[in-house]
């Protein structure tokens, strides 16, 4: 497949690695740090276009993986340079809804995909919304390429794309505030500031990798943790009095309704 990608930064680059080690598709990709240039142009499956235009003729899929505020000057400059009818869009872009680009393009088949930071690492999670595309293998190989940098999931309504804002985007900030307090709590027991944050982010990984492979329902494991009249229970009744759950329910209300 002729695949185009515009935007070689942190998410686009992370799906470029992604497509180069499936080998079997031919990349271009117009970007124009010269950082990216140098990260992937020894692969002999990439070429770097001189401008957006040039980098998405005779492409099957284009992807666009730039920053919200540039996706209708991109848009801009894609206009003229491919066939809607042989070309499927896909945008990796937070926020940006179908019809921005259907303003641009018509009638186009679209992916809008909502990936999030830990794809960086393989560990990510990506919700697609497919409208107007048919072609099966071609979603095949595109869930593909959202699969190798972490879990994947298919939703029959766009709208189930900004639901995932709070759920999967924005919470690993959520993560890291819990995992920053928890590492104050370890060094006003006396650990290092380095040991603490090994310690802490640790303790998220390992908690959410066991979750994980032993399909254990979270409150179990809780349960498991919390001996009775133990050290745990106190720290979970400290949590709840201080409205901790009741703390990221409002945060993640708050992340939606900022979308309206």
């Amino acid at each position: 497949m002729k695949i185009s990608v515009i935007g070689a930064g942190n998410m686009g680059g992370a799906l470029l690695e992604a497509i180069i080690k499936m080998n079997r598709h031919e990349i271009k990709v117009f970007d124009p740090s010269e950082k990216a240039k140098a990260k992937f142009s020894e692969y002999k499956c990439v070429e770097f276009a001189g401008s957006e235009a040039d980098a998405v003729k005779g492409a099957e899929l284009v992807i666009i993986a730039v920053k919200p505020k540039f996706v209708d000057a991109v848009c801009e400059k894609l206009v003229k340079s491919f066939d809607p009818s042989k070309t499927v869009l896909l945008s990796v872009a937070a926020g940006v809804k179908v019809s921005v680009y259907e303003k641009h393009f018509g009638n186009i088949g679209i992916v809008r995909t909502m990936p999030n930071l830990p794809a960086l690492c393989g560990e990510g999670y990506t919700g697609l919304y497919f409208k107007n595309v048919n072609d099966e293998k071609l979603k095949s190989e595109i869930i593909e390429i959202f699969s190798s940098v972490g879990e994947t999931g298919v939703f029959p309504g766009e709208d189930m794309i900004d639901k995932l804002i709070p759920v999967t985007s924005s919470s690993p900030a959520y993560i890291c505030l819990l995992i920053e307090a928890m590492a104050d709590g370890a060094v006003r027991l006396g650990f290092s500031r380095d040991e603490a944050y090994k310690m802490c982010e640790q303790a998220v990984l390992g908690t959410a990798q066991y979750l994980k492979e032993s399909g254990m329902h979270p409150a179990e494991l809780k349960d498991r943790v919390c001996s009775p009249a133990g050290t745990t229970i106190e720290a979970v009744l400290a949590l709840e009095e201080n409205g901790f759950r009741n703390s990221i329910l409002q945060a993640m209300d708050k992340c939606y309704k900022k979308l309206d």
